[in-house]
C-alpha cells in the first residue's frame, strides 16, 4: 500500500507531462504558420488601435504628471454640473428630500404653447436617464410588435414587418435633423393637429433631454423589435401547448411561458439600445444650446482640449466613466445572448412557430397601432427628406416650394465635396482591412478550438459596445504627437477608428457563415495534402463569399455614417475630415443654408444605408442580423 501510494504523485505528474504534450501538439496543429499570421495580426491591429488607446484613456484618468491620483474622479463626482444629486436629512415625513434636481419637465409659454424638455439631474445622471427612458420605450414597442407578428398572421403583415424596420435606415444624427424640424414650434406635428385639426389645446414643442429621447426611440425600437421576435419564434411551441392543457391562455399564457422564455433575447436588445443611447452624440449635436448639451458624449467632445490644445483631464475621466458603464453593460450583453438557445432546446429538432390568424376586426386594431408607430418612427427620415429638397421653408406641412439646390451646393462647393470624397476614400480602406482581418478573425473564433479562444471572440466584438468619442479619445491620446497625428491630416486615425468600430458587422455576418458550413470539406482537403493556406483561400473563403460581401456592406455604409470619430478627429485638421464633420459643420455655422445642405447630405447617406442594408439583407437571406449580432 505504501509502495502504491509513494507512486501515485509519479503517475500524476507523468499525466500532466502528457497532458502539457498534447496541448502543445494540439496548439502546433492548431496554429500553423498561415493560422499564425491571422492571429498576430489581428492581435497586432486591435492592440495598436483598440487595447492601447483605451489604455491611454484609463492612464490618463489615474495619472497626472506620472503620480496616481484620483483627483479627476473626486473631482467630476462632486462637481454639481456632473453630479449635483444631494440627499439631505429634513424634519419632516419621510426624513429624507433629494436635492438638485433644477428645470421643469415640461411648462406652458404664453396661451398656446406646451414646452417639453425635461429635467436636469446633472451630466452623468442625465444621461443614464436618457438612456433609461429609451431603452424602456424602445422595449415596449418593440416586444408588442414582436409578439404580434411572431404569434399572428394577417393580411399584409410580412409587408408590414418589414416596414417596421426603416428607421435602420439612418443614424440618430441624420434623424434628428429631420425631427428636429417636425417637432418645433411651427413644425409640422404643430401645423397638422394644431393649426388645421384643432385636436391638441397647446402647440407641444419638444426640445432637449426630452426631444434626445423622442429620436433614439423611434430610431432604435428596431434593435429590440428583432431580437425579441427572434427569440419569440424560436421558442418551442409544446411549451407553450403543455401550458394551455393545463388551462393557462390570452394574456396568463404570455406572462408565464411566452415572456419568460423570450426574456435573454428582450433584455440583449434592450442593453444594446442603452448603450447605442449612452454613446450617441450625433443628437445632443442637433439639439446642443438645451440641456441636451449636458450628457457625457457632448461634454466629452466640447470639453476634450484646452485652449492650448491640450487633452483635458476631465474629458478623459468622463470617457472612462462612460467607457465603464458601457462596458459593464456588454457584458451583461454577452450573458444573455449566450442564454437566448435555452428556449429551443427542448426537442433537438426544428419546429414550426405557433401562428394564429386575426379576425378583420382585431386586424383593424392592429393596423391602426402599427400605423400609428409608423407615423412617428419615419417622422426623421420624412424631415430629412423634405429639408434635403426644399428650397425655403418658413411655416407648413410641406416647404415653400423644392428644389435640388441644395444637392447642387453640394456637389459644387469644393470643401463639401472634397469631405464627400474623404469619407467614401477612408470607408473602402477601412472595408478592405476590415475584410482581412475580420475574415481571419472569424475563421480563427469559429475554427481553432483551443483555450481561451473565447478572449479573440470578445476582443473582436466589443468595439460595437465602446463609446465612439471613448475611441476618439484614446486615439488622440495615444497618437496626437507620432506621425499619425490627426493635426497633419486625420486620415490614418480614421481609417483606423472605422475598421475598429465598424468591423463586428462583418466579422459576425462571416462568422455565421463559417458555423453553418460543415467542417469536413476543409479537414478533407487538408487530409489530401493540401495546406491550410491553400485550404482557407480555395475552399473556406469562397464558400463565405456571401456572408463576406453582405458584411463588409455594412460595415462600408456604418463607416461613412460614422459620427463620433469622424467628428473628433476630423476637426483636427477640417480639410480631411469626413462628410459627418461637415454635417456638423454646416449645422453648426448656420451659413450658405446650413441645415438644408446637412440635411442633403443627410439624404445622400440615407440613400447609401438603404442599398446596402437591402442588399446585405437579400444576401444573408436574414434580415438585419447582421445589425444586432452581438
Amino acid at each position: 500500500m505504501r509502495a502504491q501510494g509513494s507512486r501515485r504523485p509519479a503517475i500524476l505528474a507523468k499525466l500532466s507531462a502528457i497532458s502539457i504534450k498534447q496541448e502543445i501538439r494540439n496548439l502546433k496543429w492548431q496554429f500553423d504558420p498561415f493560422s499564425l499570421i491571422q492571429l498576430l495580426s489581428v492581435l497586432t491591429f486591435f492592440s495598436l488601435f483598440l487595447i492601447i488607446p483605451v489604455l491611454s484613456v484609463t492612464y490618463k484618468a489615474f495619472f497626472f504628471e506620472g503620480t496616481f491620483t484620483t483627483r479627476w474622479f473626486y473631482f467630476i463626482l462632486s462637481d454639481e454640473f456632473y453630479l449635483p444629486i444631494r440627499i439631505v436629512l429634513t424634519d419632516k415625513f419621510p426624513f429624507i428630500a433629494v436635492k438638485g434636481i433644477s428645470g421643469q419637465f415640461f411648462r406652458i409659454i404664453g396661451r398656446d404653447i406646451l414646452y417639453i424638455q425635461g429635467v436636469d439631474m446633472g451630466v452623468i445622471l442625465n444621461s443614464l436617464m436618457v438612456a433609461s427612458m429609451t431603452t424602456i420605450f424602445t422595449t415596449i414597442i418593440g416586444v408588442s410588435l414582436a409578439f404580434i407578428f411572431a404569434r399572428y398572421r394577417f393580411f399584409g403583415s410580412n409587408i408590414l414587418k418589414i416596414i417596421l424596420l426603416v428607421p435602420l435606415l439612418s443614424t440618430p444624427f441624420i434623424g434628428a435633423i429631420g425631427i428636429k424640424r417636425m417637432i418645433g414650434h411651427h413644425g409640422v406635428l404643430n401645423t397638422i393637429f394644431y393649426d388645421i385639426l384643432h385636436i391638441l389645446p397647446y402647440r407641444i414643442v419638444i426640445d432637449g433631454l426630452a426631444a434626445v429621447v423622442v429620436v433614439q426611440t423611434l430610431l432604435f425600437y428596431p434593435i429590440v423589435f428583432l431580437n425579441a421576435y427572434t427569440a419569440m419564434i424560436n421558442i418551442d411551441p409544446s411549451l407553450e401547448e403543455q401550458a394551455e392543457s393545463l388551462g393557462s391562455s390570452g394574456f396568463n399564457l404570455f406572462r408565464t411561458i411566452t415572456l419568460p422564455l423570450a426574456t435573454p433575447g428582450i433584455e440583449a436588445g434592450a442593453l444594446l439600445v442603452f448603450i447605442l443611447s449612452l454613446e450617441d452624440l450625433g443628437t445632443p449635436i442637433v439639439f446642443s444650446g438645451t440641456n441636451a448639451a449636458k450628457l457625457m458624449t457632448y461634454q466629452i467632445f466640447v470639453k476634450m482640449f484646452t485652449p492650448a490644445g491640450y487633452i483635458r483631464e476631465d474629458a478623459v475621466t468622463l470617457a472612462l466613466i462612460l467607457l465603464i458603464i458601457s462596458a459593464l453593460i456588454f457584458i451583461v450583453i454577452r450573458k444573455y445572448v449566450s442564454l437566448k438557445r435555452y428556449a429551443m432546446l427542448s426537442k433537438g429538432g426544428i419546429w414550426r412557430p405557433r401562428i394564429k390568424k386575426l379576425s378583420w376586426k382585431v386586424t383593424i386594431f392592429v393596423y391602426l397601432y402599427v400605423i400609428i408607430i409608423l407615423f412617428f418612427a419615419t417622422l426623421p427620415h420624412v424631415g430629412v427628406t423634405l429639408l434635403a429638397f426644399a428650397g425655403k421653408w418658413s411655416v407648413g406641412i410641406l416647404p415653400d416650394y423644392f428644389s435640388i439646390k441644395n444637392f447642387q451646393n453640394v456637389f459644387t462647393d469644393p470643401e463639401t465635396l472634397k469631405s464627400i470624397t474623404n469619407s467614401l476614400t477612408y470607408s473602402l480602406i477601412a472595408t478592405v482591412i476590415i475584410v482581412v482581418l475580420g475574415v481571419s478573425a472569424a475563421y480563427l473564433v469559429s475554427r481553432k478550438k483551443v483555450a481561451g479562444i473565447e478572449l479573440l471572440d470578445t476582443l473582436v466584438t466589443i468595439p460595437i459596445a465602446l463609446p465612439g468619442i471613448v475611441i476618439a479619445t484614446g486615439l488622440l491620446l495615444t497618437y496626437l504627437n507620432t506621425p499619425l497625428t490627426p493635426v497633419i491630416s486625420a486620415a490614418p486615425l480614421l481609417i483606423a477608428s472605422y475598421s475598429i468600430r465598424k468591423s463586428p458587422f462583418t466579422i459576425r455576418a462571416v462568422f455565421a457563415g463559417l458555423e453553418q458550413t460543415d467542417v469536413e470539406l476543409e479537414e478533407v482537403a487538408i487530409s489530401i495534402g493540401a495546406s491550410k493556406a491553400r485550404v482557407f483561400f480555395t475552399i473556406t473563403a469562397p464558400l463565405v463569399l456571401i456572408n463576406i460581401i453582405a458584411g463588409s456592406m455594412l460595415s462600408f455604409i456604418y463607416s461613412m455614417s460614422e459620427v463620433s470619430t469622424g467628428i473628433v478627429i476630423g476637426a483636427a485638421n477640417p480639410p480631411t475630415a469626413p462628410m459627418t464633420w461637415k454635417m456638423y459643420d454646416l449645422l453648426a455655422s448656420g451659413l450658405g443654408g446650413g441645415t438644408f445642405n446637412a440635411a442633403a447630405m443627410g439624404f445622400i447617406l440615407m440613400t447609401l444605408q438603404f442599398i446596402m442594408i437591402v442588399g446585405s439583407n437579400l444576401l444573408l437571406r436574414r434580415r438585419a442580423t447582421a445589425l444586432i449580432s452581438v
